[in-house]
């Protein structure tokens, strides 16, 4: 599965929650809730279907995108 956003709310709250969504080869995209050591994965049939879900999980809070900073890393060291 391709990633497509891996957001990370900062541990607030005294526990680490991540939101990351990727993308299927059949082009199904699964959502995926992390919080502390628990996981649970939902899989959709588009990607509006997936990012309408990881938007209201991420609906509190405030969230980082760890996957625009992981592209950024990526493309500052190719420079």
């Amino acid at each position: 599965m391709e990633l497509v956003e891996h957001w990370w709310n900062g541990g607030a709250g005294g526990h680490r929650e991540d939101v990351i969504v990727r993308r299927g080869p059949e082009g199904t995209h699964e959502v995926e809730l992390r919080v502390g050591a628990r996981s649970i994965k939902r899989e959709y049939r588009t990607r509006d279907e997936a990012m309408t879900i990881s938007d209201g999980l991420r609906a509190v809070g405030v969230w980082l995108e760890l996957s625009r900073l992981r592209n950024f890393a990526t493309s500052a060291g190719t420079r």
